[in-house]
């Protein structure tokens, strides 16, 4: 009858301490995160659960690290392309500034091919002789000497008249453009095509006798100066004009393609601002995001240790309890091993879940 009560006993003991093994782990999982974690043990063992927990907060810990790592790469990349662009915009500068002065001596030289000038000659001969009151040439100078002399100095000074402005064009012309390799050449012909002289009675006596014939003969000189002037004025004309048309379209060729070459610079300096700009707020942002995120990634650095500590703290207090009931005097040598038994239980719990080596 006594061996019957003290079996009743032990099945009662062994049934409340199969219980209560799982206990210590459940404890230290309310202290760990609350009711968080110790919601859903029924779905799974206590044991069970535990180990969830520990690989959840190892998963979620090696995540953060990894995006911090990321975070960290990404502003480290960041940073060395904001330089790379600086250098970039920085190495641009002198090229805009060259392109830039390049644009100007071309619109300079085309400014100064328009403002090349050529004025026509005025024919004075009547500067040459004296008028009397009736606006005639006065007797003594009516002579065919004297009107030959007056023509070939007026026709000598329409011509030098000519050369000086030529002169003055083709240094205008080269002036236009000296700042770039061309192949332009101003080479102005000078054999204008002009008539003689043929005066209807200059023949004979040098004295004209008759008014008549020597206002015949000034207005066919002078005529003749006009025309020659006439001839002269478009010979040379004609060739400042083309050459000025040479000179500026090359020009403008030459500011086309430096004008191109400096959108596209101007476009790539806008691209790179624009880069820098949405670079350095990215930064920011990643800063702002690391800022937040190292605290709890070194939190969760602690929480597998902290965890840890619990579970040591949770086993050695249910162990202490139950060999404090295996040495009381009181307990039969039927308690005293089932307390045993259960506390190498919990012990391989303990090393199973905590780990060996620190049993």
């Amino acid at each position: 009858m006594k061996w019957m009560v003290s079996a009743s006993l032990v099945t009662e003991l062994l049934t409340k301490l199969e219980v209560e093994k799982d206990q210590w782990i459940y404890d230290a999982i309310k202290r760990f995160d609350g009711e968080t974690y110790a919601e859903n043990l029924e779905l799974s063992t206590t044991e069970e659960r535990i180990l969830e927990i520990k690989n959840s907060e190892h998963s979620m810990y090696q995540q953060k690290k990894l995006d911090l790592e990321r975070m960290e790469l990404e502003l480290n990349t960041l940073e060395e392309d904001v330089e790379e662009n600086q250098r970039s915009l920085e190495d641009l500068e002198p090229t805009l500034d060259v392109l830039q002065k390049e644009l100007a001596a071309y619109e300079s030289g085309a400014k100064s091919l328009d403002e090349i000038q050529f004025e026509k000659f005025r024919c004075g001969l009547d500067d040459q002789f004296t008028f009397d009151k009736k606006d005639q040439v006065v007797f003594k100078e009516r002579r065919i000497s004297k009107l030959m002399g007056s023509y070939q100095l007026v026709e000598s000074d329409m011509l030098d008249f000519y050369q000086r402005q030529l002169a003055e064009a083709w240094l205008l012309l080269t002036r236009s453009i000296e700042t770039i390799a061309s192949a332009v050449k101003f080479d102005f012909v000078t054999n204008p095509p002009v008539v003689e002289v043929d005066l209807k009675h200059g023949r004979g006596l040098d004295q004209y006798l008759k008014p008549g014939n020597f206002e015949e003969d000034y207005w066919i000189a002078l005529g003749t100066l006009e025309w020659n002037n006439s001839i002269v004025y478009e010979y040379y004309l004609s060739q400042i004009n083309q050459f000025q048309r040479n000179a500026k379209e090359e020009l403008m060729q030459l500011w086309d393609r430096k004008h191109e070459q400096k959108r596209l610079a101007d476009e790539k300096v806008l691209e790179l601002q624009v880069k820098n700009r949405q670079m350095k707020e990215r930064m920011v942002e990643l800063k702002n995001q690391v800022g937040r995120a190292k605290p709890e990634w070194e939190q969760g650095l602690l929480r597998p240790k902290l965890l840890e500590d619990i579970l040591k703290e949770e086993f050695v207090r249910a162990v202490s309890g139950w060999q404090e009931k295996l040495l009381a005097r009181d307990a039969s040598d039927e308690e005293r091993w089932a307390y045993h038994q259960y506390s190498q239980i919990i012990l391989k719990q303990a090393e199973r879940i905590i780990g060996n080596e620190t049993f």
